[in-house]
């Protein structure tokens, strides 16, 4: 299976998530849970942490509708990303050590970096409302 039909597959997943309010919710659930194993593993997964919250915050104010003005592209590709850090049979799986959460890694900061202008656009909100 291509890296592409693997993001096709988490992006079908995401958009059924995403159209379901509980099941939304239990995955925010899961990722945040996961990434509390994770800390034990600061310096590795620091990056990945902070990005995966910030996920978290961008899916939650959408879903609350505190925050619109987010392309529906970069919403399933929030959401595929964090089903895909849940999944446990990924490209390379969680449990091999170190080489496990290096796809998790790559495949987030390529979300990231995909979506810069819409992040950087929530974070100004975000400061805004902090105010």
């Amino acid at each position: 299976m291509s890296n592409e039909n693997t993001l096709k597959d988490y992006i079908s997943k995401a958009k059924i998530i995403i159209e379901d309010d509980k099941k939304l919710k239990k995955l925010i659930e899961d990722v945040l849970e996961k990434l509390k194993d994770l800390s034990n593993d600061k310096k590795s997964t620091e990056k990945l942490n902070d990005s995966l919250r910030l996920f978290v915050r961008i899916v939650n104010a959408y879903t609350s509708k505190e925050y619109t003005y987010v392309p529906w592209k970069t919403i399933c590709l929030l959401v595929a990303g964090l089903v895909y850090f849940i999944y446990p049979i990924d490209l390379i799986p969680d449990f091999i050590p170190i080489a496990g959460i290096i796809d998790d890694v790559a495949l987030i900061a390529w979300i990231y970096d995909s979506i810069r202008e819409d992040i950087d656009n929530f974070l100004e909100w975000e400061k805004t409302k902090l105010k």
